[in-house]
């Protein structure tokens, strides 16, 4: 490995162990002590975290452009064996290459949900296609008997020309007819 390499990798060390150093002192800050039995105050708290946040934003996006041709070439080995339990747990969680099983459960469950609601949208489409197909069918056929209805109608009377409206009826013809007023008009029988 290159001495360029070293620096540019002791540089993000230093970097992570700066981040690591914030994280610790903003986490012990917000626990209340016996010197200081007061939470922190929620406007403190979020510019505190809006901070951690940003350089972690920062730090995340170093790694990814300029280190990450080189992280992807080195393989990271601890050079202690941890000592007590709660090390070896962190040690073989950050080691592992397969899910927790608890995860990976979670993450079967969540997949067979996803598909099972994939099936159940299907099928509503396939409800919405029939029932727009159903409606768009009865509306022809409708229309059709409504054509069919008013050529009679005209085939019976026909057609006179139209008089020059009275005063009565022009008033008659601007008022605004209401649903109710052209219902009951159809349904009261043939046109004669």
């Amino acid at each position: 490995m290159s001495d360029a390499h070293i620096v540019e990798l002791e540089t993000l060390r230093r970097q992570l162990e700066q981040l690591h150093e914030l994280f610790a002192a903003v986490i012990d800050e917000t626990r209340p002590t016996p010197d200081n039995p007061h939470v922190m105050p929620w406007p403190e708290l979020l510019s505190k975290f809006n901070v951690l946040a940003g350089k972690y934003a920062i730090l995340s996006h170093t790694v990814g452009k300029k280190h990450a041709s080189l992280l992807k070439e080195l393989a990271v080995v601890p050079q202690t064996r941890p000592n007590d339990i709660h090390e070896q747990n962190i040690m073989s969680v950050l080691l592992r290459t397969k899910l927790a099983p608890e995860i990976e459960k979670e993450e079967d469950d969540i997949w067979a949900q996803v598909e099972a609601e994939a099936q159940q949208d299907q099928r509503h489409e396939l409800l919405a296609i029939t029932a727009m197909g159903s409606f768009n069918s009865l509306r022809k056929a409708h229309a059709g008997r409504v054509q069919q209805l008013l050529a009679e109608a005209l085939e019976r009377k026909p057609v006179e020309p139209l008089a020059a409206p009275s005063e009565a009826a022009a008033e008659a013809t601007d008022k605004p007819v209401s649903l109710e007023d052209i219902l009951a008009f159809t349904s009261s029988g043939k046109l004669a």
